[in-house]
């Protein structure tokens, strides 16, 4: 899928937004379909990618119904935890439709003036990056990680784990699941990185931030594409990622 950039402007509460541009990628591993989806939303100052679940009938419908409705709930509105609260009952509804038990990760990004905030459900994450690193924004919503949190694993006995992928949240499974969110100050980052695990699970962080420090703009996550096929047994797993940065960072 080729790469472009999407320059946009929001108006929220009255009060601009500075032009923040976004960039993202979706790569097909070695998978029958590719269940990823991405949303750039620019004018509503609005990102989000979602992975539907690997193993569960109909991924791609899932993921696609969270990021309309999401979209569709921000349009209407809603501030950005009602909104994945209502992609989540929405992508409910519609696995009950078809009968299906189809879920979603889902990690959503929005720019507020002078803030961001992050929502998620799952293992699909975001990260900020302060011009030299990344910080991790969330945490997975995995029996791995609770059982890091627990003490029972360390994080370097979690990386790889056979059981790393089972996750404890996720969107469309339960109408009431609750979402984790996150928020700081626009200021404390040039740049947001949203990311799946086909990315995540196949790069540390030392190595997502490496294009970075060259430079963000589509070529980064180029860069992120190929560091990912040139391992030894590349692209297992579907990749999509979005970089959302302001013009001035580049």
């Amino acid at each position: 899928m080729p790469i472009r950039e999407v320059p946009g402007k929001a108006e929220l509460g009255g009060i601009a937004v500075a032009a923040w541009t976004s960039a993202a990628l979706s790569k097909v591993g070695q998978r029958p379909k590719n269940e990823d989806r991405y949303l750039e939303a620019p004018d509503l100052a609005l990102w989000a990618v979602a992975d539907g679940m690997g193993g569960h009938a109909d991924g791609e419908i899932a993921s696609e119904t969270a990021l309309e409705a999401l979209k569709g709930a921000v349009q209407e509105g809603q501030d950005l935890t009602e909104a994945v609260a209502t992609a989540n009952r929405a992508t409910s509804r519609e696995a009950l439709r078809r009968g299906s038990d189809m879920g979603t990760t889902l990690v959503a990004l929005r720019l507020h003036a002078g803030a961001y905030e992050v929502v998620w459900l799952g293992d699909s994450r975001a990260f900020g990056w302060d011009g030299q690193d990344l910080h991790p924004l969330t945490r997975d919503h995995t029996l791995v990680q609770h059982w890091v949190e627990e003490g029972r694993l360390s994080p370097e006995q979690a990386r790889g784990h056979p059981y790393g992928h089972v996750l404890e949240r996720a969107v469309g499974l339960d109408p009431e699941v609750r979402s984790e969110v996150t928020q700081g100050p626009l200021a404390s980052y040039k740049a947001f990185l949203l990311a799946t695990d086909g990315l995540t699970d196949a790069l540390e962080e030392r190595e997502l931030a490496e294009p970075l420090r060259k430079g963000l703009g589509p070529r980064a996550l180029q860069a992120l594409a190929r560091s990912v096929g040139n391992r030894s047994d590349p692209f297992q797993d579907n990749l999509t990622a979005v970089l959302v940065y302001s013009p001035q960072a580049r």
